[in-house]
């Protein structure tokens, strides 16, 4: 998604959050287990809030092993990602 149409992916949690909460655009959310065993309590609880957020909305969430090559390689674009169900070109914009 990333080379065919950029406007409809978003790499980094502030991006993903604003994608999600503000357009509820997200339509798949990847995200590594790191966060989930490593961070803190209230950023675990706001990332599990994030994923339970997104299926409610109809999406769906995909959780990584960073174990594995799938979860290696999203690490590298910050460990959480998301394909949106249509273009948010302003996105990139937003200053983390």
């Amino acid at each position: 998604m990333l080379l065919n149409d950029s406007a409809r992916a978003c790499c980094g949690p502030k991006h993903v959050e604003v994608g999600h909460e503000e357009y509820m655009a997200t339509q798949t959310l990847l995200i590594t287990d790191d966060p989930f065993r490593n961070a803190d309590i209230p950023t675990r609880r706001k990332l599990a809030h994030l994923v339970k957020s997104v299926k409610d909305s109809g999406g769906t969430a995909r959780i990584f092993s960073s174990m594995h090559v799938s979860g290696g390689q999203l690490a590298l674009y910050s460990g959480i990602a998301a394909v949106l169900r249509f273009p948010l070109p302003d996105l990139e914009h937003i200053e983390v």
